[in-house]
């Protein structure tokens, strides 16, 4: 433990800087550009660097101690965030700027993030892996709980460079607490990897994927349900609570915070109720989830005439369920990959999903903000959402119709 406590230490100032940057950023964009749409695009054109260098990021971390890399990306973060907090200050609001600052610190994050799970194995013995993993995910989520809301909050009051200046001194204190962790490899280096065997196993996961019927239909729903709902952080949830209905940006923050409140009872609600076999269920929480995302369109929709607070009340009750929900598919859709894909082929195949998963959110957002911009916010995650719904149906139309049958014939017996 007191090796690993450094990097927990880390980790949680980094995800606490890293979980507010996604919420107050696209505030900031929006208000800039004054629109949806090229918004959207804003952040489909500095997600998509970071992206498409991850299977290569992944190849040259092993090259390094990685220690040295995680450190190297904290600091470079909080090098990035001085700088673009100083040229704020000057007023330098370029999009250029703003554009390249982007690119790097999603880059850089995605680097710590990678080097840092692989640190993360080295500092802690195999057989403590699975407890120390549990500890790091509660530290994980109560780093990141209140943030979005501390974050807006400054945001509303102080302005956006205040913002990024906090993530500066946040970044630095992560980088000197990884710099007191006494690191000794346990894999004594990496010289063995060839850039070679990192295609063969991503065609060998690409093969598997494609010829196991089962993991295709949920890997597709997945790519499904991030291409039309994943937007809802940079695109949806502020076209409806900051720019319909023109909400204190000092309180948007509570969206995040009531979906992760949603998310906490969540996992509570599965660890008590363990021997319920959620994945036999796993269609109608699919549809269940957007169903809930459908009610928020409706009621941002429907409610316009009344009082703003109102239909923001509603909107966070609502985050509660959805983030309540989303857990309950979450968690019984990686026991199934973890259940039915071989062992010896798991890493490849979470790597190409998280790939796959992140190469798609941004032409979602793309897709959203344009859309968003025609036709309203609200409208456009009503019309994502049932299109989920469709797909979802049509993926499992089987076990819906058997469903719906058993339905029925229960029906006709208890009339007769």
């Amino acid at each position: 433990m007191s090796k690993i406590k450094y990097l927990f230490i880390s980790r949680c100032l980094s995800e606490f800087a890293g979980a507010i940057l996604p919420v107050v950023f696209p505030l900031f964009i929006l208000k800039t550009t004054h629109s949806l749409s090229l918004s959207g695009l804003f952040f489909t054109i500095t997600m998509l660097p970071s992206v498409l260098l991850t299977p290569a990021m992944g190849v040259w971390i092993e090259k390094y101690e990685k220690k040295k890399v995680t450190f190297f990306s904290v600091l470079t973060l909080a090098i990035l965030c001085s700088i673009e907090s100083i040229l704020l200050k000057f007023g330098r609001y370029d999009c250029i700027y703003l554009v390249c600052f982007a690119i790097l610190v999603a880059i850089f994050s995605m680097m710590l993030d990678l080097s840092s799970k692989v640190l993360f194995t080295e500092l802690v013995d195999e057989s403590e892996l699975e407890k120390y993993n549990g500890i790091k995910s509660i530290l994980d989520n109560l780093s990141v709980f209140g943030a979005p809301m501390l974050g807006t909050l400054v945001y509303g009051v102080f302005g956006f460079s205040s913002v990024i200046l906090i993530l500066a001194i946040l970044y630095v204190l992560a980088a000197v607490v990884i710099a007191f962790i006494p690191l000794e490899s346990k894999n004594g280096g990496n010289d063995q990897i060839v850039e070679e065997s990192f295609v063969q196993k991503f065609r060998i996961g690409l093969h598997f994927i494609r010829t196991e019927k089962a993991i295709l239909k949920y890997f597709l729903l997945i790519m499904a349900l991030n291409f039309f709902v994943a937007s809802s952080e940079e695109v949806t949830n502020p076209g409806i609570a900051i720019q319909k209905y023109h909400l204190p940006t000092s309180i948007f923050g509570l969206v995040s915070i009531a979906f992760s409140i949603g998310v906490i009872l969540s996992g509570i609600f599965i660890a008590k109720n363990s021997k319920i076999e959620f994945k036999k269920h796993i269609s109608k929480l699919f549809v269940l989830n957007s169903l809930v995302m459908v009610l928020i369109g409706f009621s941002s929709v429907f409610l316009i005439s009344f009082n703003a607070f109102v239909f923001f009340g509603l909107m966070l009750f609502f985050e509660v369920l959805l983030g309540f929900i989303t857990i309950l598919v979450n968690v019984p859709m990686t026991s199934f990959f973890q259940s039915q894909v071989p062992l010896n082929i798991q890493s490849r195949f979470f790597a190409l999903l998280s790939f796959s998963a992140n190469l798609i959110v941004p032409l979602g957002i793309l897709y959203t903000g344009f859309l968003a911009s025609a036709i309203g916010a609200d409208v456009t995650y009503i019309i994502n959402n049932i299109l989920v719904i469709v797909i979802v149906c049509f993926a499992f139309w089987k076990e819906i119709g058997r469903g719906f049958r058993a339905f029925l014939l229960k029906k006709w017996k208890m009339s007769k």
